[in-house]
């Protein structure tokens, strides 16, 4: 019967030019949209204005009910002419669960409404991730509040958008089987002697990034007082071309180390990078991969794993990423070196495809050698066992195209030695 009624409310309204009868219409067919849900999660307000290019807005939510998310409408101020933006739905454990795409002629009064379905369990964290294309903009309505559950590019914004999401209600008899055992798995830390390891042990889901500002980032405590020399990420999927950018941070933000990452240093499904970073016990240590423009990589997770926190694109997802970092506790090499005297040989130099580095008059124990340009960015870094006072070793720089000078670093325990070289 309603649904009659509905109609002729309306009608009456408009022809009549009773007010009263008009609020009553729009009261009505407001209240007849809603019902359809059984709940609703609306934000109205759409005080600040998110405008952004080129990158990921990630929105999280709580999911009200067990059951099926059936759609959603987010406020949008402006597009651009020629873009299409991706909308992503991402569970709790960061897989995308369903996907669309949007363009301005889309929006309808300032809205776009999203065909987006998946099955929700009541509680759970979810988000909805907006990619916009590099170059291409777009202004999204939002309303200021706390800080906690709107990202941009990995960075908290102070608010939530304005949108509209709604939820059906249904049981989900597989999802607490999936949760069974959750929590049951304990970060493990024993390692060679003089060693100690933050490790996080197989894998059952993934995380994928995919395009221009996805960032992944992984917390964990630091096990021991000495240096942070190697960590390892497991991969499920990588691309021959693929270029990206590993971080650590510690826990006020500061940048303890940064460069880029490829295709040539995963191996056997394992990202490795060697690292010279002093950390004392207890220390919240934070790593981070992002990836460019049109660049895809998928990371192994672990939905037990309780070592730190990990985050997708802001969104904080259920598991651990699959992880390994290393600790000396003692450094093997003597407590002070002088690299002063080192011999430092590079071949062919000026370099093209590869470049080889060999060590003379060098204390004995490990020093990392990295490659960086005069920006500061580590290009290359690798870590080599000195025997005899000698080490050598090799990296491919094929992919190095911008020719001009570069620097050539060597580090062991606290001592530093530089030197310049030429690309051709």
């Amino acid at each position: 019967m309603n649904k009659f009624i509905y109609p002729l409310a309306a009608v009456a309204a408009l022809f009549t030019g009773n007010l009263f009868a008009q609020e009553a219409a729009l009261s009505s067919a407001e209240n007849n949209t809603t019902s359809m849900y059984d709940c609703v999660k609306s934000v109205s307000d759409a005080n600040r204005t998110l405008a952004f290019e080129g990158g990921v807005i990630t929105q999280e939510f709580t999911a009200c009910t067990t059951g099926q998310l059936q759609g959603a409408t987010i406020a949008v101020k402006g597009a651009a002419e020629d873009a299409a933006y991706i909308v992503e739905l991402v569970d709790y454990r960061g897989n995308v669960v369903d996907m669309t795409r949007f363009s301005k002629k889309d929006l309808v009064d300032g809205e776009v409404t999203l065909p987006l379905i998946a099955s929700v369990k009541e509680g759970k964290n979810y988000a909805i991730q907006i990619t916009a294309p590099a170059g291409k903009n777009i202004s999204l309505r939002y309303k200021q509040g706390p800080m906690g559950t709107l990202w941009n590019n990995g960075d908290a914004v102070r608010g939530e958008l304005t949108s509209t999401l709604g939820f059906l209600s249904r049981e989900l008899a597989d999802v607490s089987a999936m949760n069974e055992g959750r929590g049951d798995f304990a970060a493990q830390n024993r390692a060679l002697e003089g060693q100690c390891k933050t490790q996080v042990v197989g894998h059952d889901f993934r995380i994928s990034l995919d395009g221009l500002g996805n960032e992944a980032t992984q917390t964990f405590t630091a096990c021991s007082k000495g240096v942070l020399e190697h960590l390892s990420v497991g991969i499920q999927t990588s691309f021959p071309d693929f270029k990206g950018r590993f971080i650590l941070l510690n826990a006020d933000g500061e940048m303890l180390y940064s460069q880029e990452i490829a295709a040539r240093i995963i191996e056997n499904g394992v990202l490795n990078l060697p690292l010279n970073v002093h950390v004392e016990q207890g220390d919240e240590l934070m790593f981070g991969i992002k990836t460019g423009e049109n660049q895809r990589i998928a990371l192994h997770t672990n939905s037990m794993g309780r070592e730190g926190v990990l985050k997708r694109n802001g969104q904080t997802i259920e598991s651990n990423l699959e992880f390994t970092a290393y600790i000396a506790e003692n450094n093997d090499t003597p407590a002070r070196i002088d690299l002063q005297d080192a011999k430092i040989t590079t071949f062919p130099n000026p370099f093209s495809d590869r470049i080889s580095v060999r060590l003379e008059n060098v204390n004995e124990g490990k020093a990392v050698i990295q490659l960086l340009d005069f920006s500061g960015n580590v290009l290359r870094s690798d870590m080599v066992f000195v025997k005899n006072n000698e080490g050598e070793i090799t990296f491919g720089t094929r992919d190095i195209e911008r020719p001009g000078y570069y620097a050539l670093r060597v580090i062991q325990g606290d001592s530093v030695k530089n030197t310049t070289i030429m690309k051709r």
